[in-house]
């Protein structure tokens, strides 16, 4: 077994030592390497990172002005050697032991891309009690027989809960660092056109929740960003199936978040065509999906932020 742990950081010290602790722990497991970037972090993350390196040669860190979760992500990738790839931000501790299993049952079902599920936390830290719980054996694992579609309806998982093979992230990846979150989808749309893609049914990280300092805290910017990503992927990769799919999935989900929000009244034009569009998708496949995928953008674009380098 041979991994490169994959860690980006910004702004999350109080959450970062319990995270580079498992990895630590699945380091000495699964033996490979740690790559871990700062994005620009403003509290005490860097001093955190500095220190955790010391401890070990195989374990590299830099910092850099923030530029985005994108361009670390492909960073890091680019840095990547070993046959198999976790990436984990600074908030998601790995389940103790989850590597292995991962690996085991990735090489046992001759999987690209294998993923699990999570054990949610917070907004408090991780306790020292949660931290030494062990993974556990899955009762189910799931082959996607489509992964594409899977991607398309279903798609809710985070960076932590995945292990990739190195080989079935393309050669010439380049994800738009114009985007600012949801860079799990982007990466996994890249892996799952050609790969072989398996669930199980177990948590295998740690995840925090009711934390503000989560890019998907802001709803509106994820389901904003998920129309920009499936939209650019789409326009080459997907076929008209697909593309129903992805059109028929986006802007039934406006029109629910609109009724959530209760914006019907103050935006009663747009969830008219919203839902004049929904039912021309109950009876045909769109001519041009990018204007319904745009149409349910139109939903979001008052509520994300200003800024789009910040994360």
């Amino acid at each position: 077994m041979s991994v490169s742990y994959l860690i980006s950081s910004y702004n999350k010290a109080e959450y970062l030592r319990s995270v580079l602790e498992s990895v630590a722990a699945e380091l000495a497991t699964t033996g490979g390497e740690v790559f871990i970037i700062d994005d620009g972090s403003k509290d005490s993350s860097w001093s955190v990172i500095r220190e955790f390196s010391e401890r070990d040669p195989r374990i590299s860190c830099r910092r850099q002005e923030n530029r985005g979760i994108f361009n670390v992500t492909n960073q890091l990738i680019a840095s990547a050697t070993k046959k198999w790839l976790r990436i984990v931000d600074c908030d998601d501790p790995p389940i103790a032991g989850s590597t292995s299993l991962l690996i085991k049952l990735a090489e046992e079902n001759d999987a690209d891309y294998i993923f699990g599920s999570t054990r949610k936390y917070g907004p408090e830290p991780l306790t020292d009690v949660a931290a030494k719980l062990r993974q556990q054996h899955p009762s189910a694992l799931t082959v996607l027989t489509d992964p594409l579609s899977y991607a398309i309806r279903d798609f809710n998982h985070i960076p932590a809960t995945a292990l990739m093979r190195r080989r079935s992230v393309p050669v010439s990846l380049r994800l738009n660092e114009k985007l600012i979150s949801c860079q799990d989808l982007a990466l996994a749309l890249q892996v799952f056109e050609n790969g072989r893609v398996v669930r199980i049914d177990k948590p295998v990280c740690h995840q925090l929740v009711g934390s503000s300092k989560r890019l998907s805290s802001n709803e509106a910017l994820t389901y904003f960003q998920t129309i920009q990503i499936l939209k650019e992927f789409g326009a080459s990769k997907f076929d008209e199936e697909h593309r129903y799919m992805t059109a028929r999935k986006i802007v039934s989900r406006a029109l629910k978040w609109m009724r959530h929000e209760k914006l019907i009244t103050t935006a009663p034009m747009l969830y008219s065509r919203l839902l004049f569009l929904y039912t021309t998708l109950l009876v045909s496949n769109p001519p041009r999906w990018e204007y319904y995928l745009d149409s349910a953008a139109e939903t979001y674009t008052g509520f994300i932020p200003a800024d789009g380098r910040v994360y």
